[in-house]
């Protein structure tokens, strides 16, 4: 009769070892899953548009921008930084710069929400607060004629070979294309602050990199792309 009790006990508590640790993973799949569902929210003005495409415009030649007297420790970062920035990009989800508003709806078809007068094309999926998962989000000129910049959050439309996915830690993004310059070359998002939400800029290689501050980590990361140039 002994043995009877302790073979039944020995069993209920293999029993709530297995309820623990299924409750457990369960419980460390949700957190995971919210960490990695990460919604932003879509932009209401052109301002990191125009403030990327003005950088890019203020270079005055190949090797600096601004002034044409330039110190020698700032010379040594921007020949370092040109050395890792060969490339220059004109497309982001094979939306080029300059595109038609035909030729994006050819390639994305209609967007799920406009802003800016018709200004900000807006794709993803949207919920009840207002943010986005999967934002991808298309900036038309002040003719609302061709497109003028590309952000996206989502990695899943990337098909270009930019060298850094959205997710990676800052320390990939510095060590493909170097430190920014110039303290000119940083902008803030002015819709997604309360993660940190800060612009890396490249204007010579018109690509920029938006980075947040993982919630759960504390850690700095790849949040956002993009790509602005001439048109």
């Amino acid at each position: 009769m002994k043995g009877k009790i302790t073979d039944s006990m020995k069993k209920s508590k293999i029993f709530i070892t297995v309820f623990l640790l299924t409750l457990l993973f369960l419980v460390t799949d949700r957190t995971f899953a919210v960490t990695t569902e990460l919604r932003h929210k879509p932009a209401t003005s052109l301002t990191v548009i125009n403030y990327s495409r003005n950088l890019l415009y203020s270079i005055v030649d190949t090797n600096f921008r601004g002034s044409w007297v330039i110190d020698s420790k700032t010379w040594d970062m921007a020949s370092q930084t040109i050395q890792k920035i060969q490339k220059s990009f004109d497309s982001l989800g094979k939306v080029k710069i300059g595109s038609s508003v035909r030729e994006v709806k050819e390639i994305l078809q209609s967007p799920k929400d406009t802003r800016n007068n018709g200004k900000i094309w807006i794709y993803g999926n949207r919920y009840p607060d207002g943010t986005y998962q999967d934002l991808f989000e298309v900036f038309f000129d002040e003719k609302s004629e061709y497109v003028s910049g590309i952000i996206s959050f989502t990695p899943k439309n990337i098909v270009e070979d930019i060298g850094v996915s959205i997710g990676d830690p800052i320390d990939k993004m510095i060590a493909v294309y170097g430190e920014p310059v110039d303290e000119e070359d940083f902008i803030e998002d002015p819709e997604n602050k309360d993660y940190l939400g800060l612009y890396y800029l490249y204007p010579r290689s018109g690509i920029g990199f938006l980075i947040g501050q993982d919630k759960a980590t504390k850690n700095l990361l790849v949040h956002g792309v993009l790509v602005y140039g001439k048109i």
